[in-house]
């Protein structure tokens, strides 16, 4: 049997700044290389071995795996977060209440069985 750990990428500047970001990109603060120093040490810790490794194209959640290990890994399109169209790198105060649905699809971006269906995929 097989266990899959799923890894949030680290803090990062839009995130400080509260901006909306699934499929733009912003870097990785210096609270979110130690929150991946952190994760990469419970691995450790736990004694969890990686044995191969993805990510999405993402520059957050690959430089956080980056930090994790060393292995050689493979980055996936569809593994990308939420696509919000036009409301990319807008404020979150913006961001309407969950569920979001199909909100998004309005300002070209995915809705929820879009993006459930993407990341099932991959």
């Amino acid at each position: 049997m097989k266990t899959i750990y799923l890894t949030r990428h680290g803090q990062t500047l839009f995130n400080l700044q509260h901006k909306i970001q699934g499929f733009c990109d912003s870097p990785l603060t210096e609270l979110g290389i130690n929150q991946a120093k952190i994760a990469k040490e419970y691995f450790i810790r736990e004694g969890i071995k990686i044995e191969e490794a993805h990510s999405s194209t993402s520059e957050r959640a690959i430089d956080t795996l980056e930090i994790l290990t060393e292995l050689p890994f493979k980055t996936h399109k569809k593994l990308k977060e939420w696509n919000f169209g036009t409301f990319e790198g807008e404020g979150e105060h913006l961001n309407p209440p969950l569920p979001y649905n199909d909100f998004f699809v309005q300002f070209g971006g995915e809705d929820q069985l879009e993006v459930e269906k993407r990341l099932n995929e991959a």
